[in-house]
């Protein structure tokens, strides 16, 4: 939802960023001429097996936390994070925006809560929001690159952390209370939090609670791309027309509650934690039975005129029961946690265990259910610390999960399926002089039992990789490592329509996937993807100047996707799994410099871009893009603070995507403008209030991400501003 955006005169700013950065001779001269008066403070990666600082990781790491994590609050984890290098967001309407790193998402990133799945069904359609409230963070950590070292078979793509304190792991005292409230104008939204945490001797609790409701979201134009309509067509022109000037069915309704608590210990703590996140959203009416049509281009998309404000104000109810099919979601999760000290070959052990009972109904237009969605799973990893020798860090850990998959009405193409892993892993660090050397392997038992259908699968993966960090000045290293991955096929890559022969089942027979508009077809006995995953960094971490910059180059072999046959049984088309090699390569830079520093005054300027290219790699497909890759961006953000007030203009430039796939839309570029202001209010001792502001897409463009299943149907919202008050006691 809330998109903040940019604009700049000089086009090639991503590609300087990535010059300066390689001359680190560049870096010392400027540095020189500026003044040293930032204080950094160490941060410690959770996320990394050694629990490293962001410059001393063997992968690139996004670090989201404090202020900064505030200001890009949203309904979802993709618009959360899409401001990162290297992130983007997947949306399918607005109650939908799952995670895109480096160009993969759903089941190739891994999207964790406090270090373990979520055990939703996000990966299994890209109408399946994920199971967590993003808002109630206290930090989120994006690891980019492959990371099934550390987290198995879904997190070839990268990781995502999502963590908070519903588990307080040290002594709190006196109650401490957050209020927050919001307003975003696009869509009516209003967001509501609250925590309150405290503790009494040895024990800390933690309670939190989230209410968010909006509206249909507003949008410059019309919602469906007008150049995949046959203007001939009468009923295609007239769901045309009724799409403009607001996104149909887009309202959402979500709460969540969570209460915690832990025991403090001489040395650790053992604690446990019940939330029940609930989210009610709707799906854009053409998101059931959309299509692509063949290249076409909305370069000229700003010819439409431009809506009028009212048309967006329909009886909703009215909306829904005509147009809408809606998600009703509801998770249950129960969390146990703990850290104990150990003495002789282990410093420390860590241990984390969730069970969750997850459900979601998707909601006919007439309100009857259609089908019912259920993941009922135990999570738990456990690590072990190795004594530190003098040059030496390592730990060893254990990784087990079991899940109960089901889906039940009138489109149900996946039988029950029980799934389960078991894995080992190890990470080992040597420091030699100013190198540091990390090794790590990883060994993963993966599972499916579906019922009835005698299609069984288990495989073994095995992912290793090696890094070198070279600290070349005190403030700046430089970072090399190579990676072998592996991923075993999911359940839906696998099973989707496929019968008790393990074969398809009859045409006649085939239950239609209505968030893609196809008949899916799985591949049964897949062969596992093999990534090999080569990665350079620069980066700059300490001083006035920082930056970073990292290239990448993963080859995988035996890509699962889906692939269209251009055979249809009712208008309705069969696509299949299949699986060709692919390359992915591409670029993330981001480079922060000073330029006012008075002691009063402090004035900072951010240039960033990022970039992957994707294509098949073998066979037919030789050369052909793989879909829904994003484009090159690029841009620039200014931000201006003193002791009570921040501003930040950010702006960006989102080249045109014509790299795109077979039956896939060449997608516009575009530019997004956002302006973000905050006033601090000190209470004395009894808190502070924090009154902000952030307007986003303020040259309201018609925005359609070339990530999203749904772009020509479902475009990004439109010009909003979101006015918030925060205390804190």
């Amino acid at each position: 939802m809330s998109r903040k955006s940019r604009r700049f005169m000089v086009s090639g700013a991503g590609f300087k960023v990535a010059g300066l950065m390689l001359c680190p001779q560049w870096l010392i001269a400027a540095e020189q001429e500026l003044d040293h008066g930032n204080e950094t403070i160490e941060e410690i990666i959770v996320t990394s097996a050694l629990h490293s600082s962001p410059e001393n990781t063997a992968l690139p790491v996004s670090v989201l936390a404090g202020e900064d994590l505030r200001e890009q609050a949203a309904a979802t984890l993709g618009d959360m994070l899409q401001e990162q290098v290297g992130v983007n967001s997947a949306s399918f309407g607005t109650g939908v925006g799952l995670p895109v790193i480096r160009g993969q998402s759903a089941n190739r990133v891994q999207v964790l809560q406090g270090g373990l799945g979520s055990i939703d069904a996000s990966a299994v359609s890209p109408d399946h929001a994920n199971g967590l409230e993003p808002a109630l963070a206290e930090r989120i950590e994006v690891l980019r690159g492959p990371a099934t070292l550390l987290y198995g078979n879904g997190a070839i793509g990268g990781v995502i952390n999502v963590i908070d304190n519903r588990i307080p792991d040290t002594p709190l005292s006196a109650v401490s209370v957050m209020l927050e409230s919001r307003f975003d104008t696009v869509s009516d939204q209003q967001t509501d939090v609250l925590k309150l945490e405290g503790g009494r001797g040895a024990f800390a609790w933690h309670l939190d609670g989230l209410y968010r409701e909006s509206n249909d979201v507003e949008i410059d134009g019309f919602a469906i791309n007008p150049a995949t309509v046959e203007l001939d067509d009468e009923e295609a022109l007239e769901h045309l027309l009724e799409s403009r000037g607001y996104l149909q069915n887009s309202s959402v309704r979500s709460h969540s509650a969570t209460a915690g608590g832990s025991w403090i210990l001489d040395d650790g703590y053992i604690g446990m934690s019940f939330s029940r996140y609930e989210n009610n959203y709707g799906l854009p009416p053409a998101a059931h039975g959309h299509h692509d049509e063949e290249d076409h281009d909305e370069e000229d998309h700003h010819e439409e005129d431009h809506h009028e404000e009212d048309s967006r104000h329909h009886d909703e109810e009215l909306m829904d029961e005509v147009h809408g099919i809606r998600v009703d979601m509801k998770q249950d999760k129960l969390d146990f946690d703990g850290t104990l000290a150990l003495g002789g070959w282990f410093s420390e052990a860590h241990g984390r265990l969730s069970v969750v009972d997850y459900q979601h109904a998707e909601l006919e237009p007439d309100g009857s259910i259609g089908t019912v969605y259920d993941s009922e799973g135990v999570e738990g990893r456990f690590t072990f610390d190795l004594a530190p020798l003098p040059n030496r860090e390592g730990v060893i850990g254990i990784q087990v999960s079991e899940r109960d998959f089901s889906a039940s009405g009138e489109e149900a193409f996946i039988a029950p399926t029980e799934i389960a892993s078991l894995a080992l892993f190890t990470v080992q660090s040597l420091d030699i002089d100013d190198i540091t050397y990390e090794v790590g392997l990883r060994a993963d038992r993966h599972s499916m039992e579906q019922s009835g259908s005698g299609c069984d699968d288990t495989s073994v993966n095995l992912s290793g990789s090696a890094a070198t960090i070279w600290r070349f000045r005190e403030e700046a290293n430089v970072m090399f490592s190579v990676a072998h991955s592996q991923r075993s096929a999911t359940v839906e890559e696998s099973y989707s329509n496929i019968g008790p022969s393990c074969g398809a089942l009859p045409a006649e027979d085939l239950i239609a996937h209505a968030a893609t508009g196809r008949l899916e077809i799985g591949l049964p006995n897949a062969d596992r993807e093999k990534s090999s995953n080569v990665e350079f960094a620069l980066r700059k971490h300490a001083g006035n100047i920082t930056g970073e910059l990292n290239l990448f180059y993963n080859e995988i072999s035996d890509y699962l996707y889906l692939s269209d046959t251009g055979f249809f049984v009712d208008e309705v088309e069969i696509a299949r799994y299949r699986q060709e090699d692919a390359v992915f390569h591409g670029m993330e830079a981001e480079l922060s410099l000073p330029l006012l520093n008075n002691g009063t005054h402090e004035q900072e300027l951010t240039l960033f871009s990022d970039y992957v290219r994707a294509r098949f790699d073998g066979n037919s497909l030789d050369g052909h893009n793989v879909p829904r890759i994003p484009p090159l961006r690029y841009g620039f953000e200014l931000s201006h603070s003193h002791a009570d007030w921040l501003v930040k203009l950010r702006w960006t430039q989102v080249a045109a995507q014509s790299d795109h796939a077979t039956n896939e839309t060449r997608s516009g570029g575009y530019q997004l403008l956002s302006l973000y202001a905050d006033y601090h209010i000190e209470l004395g001792n009894r808190g502070s209030v924090l009154v902000f502001a952030k307007g986003h897409n303020l040259l309201d463009e018609r925005i359609r991400h070339h990530t999203s299943l749904l772009k020509d149907v479902a475009p990004a919202p439109g010009r909003g501003v979101e006015l918030g008050l925060r205390m804190e006691f």
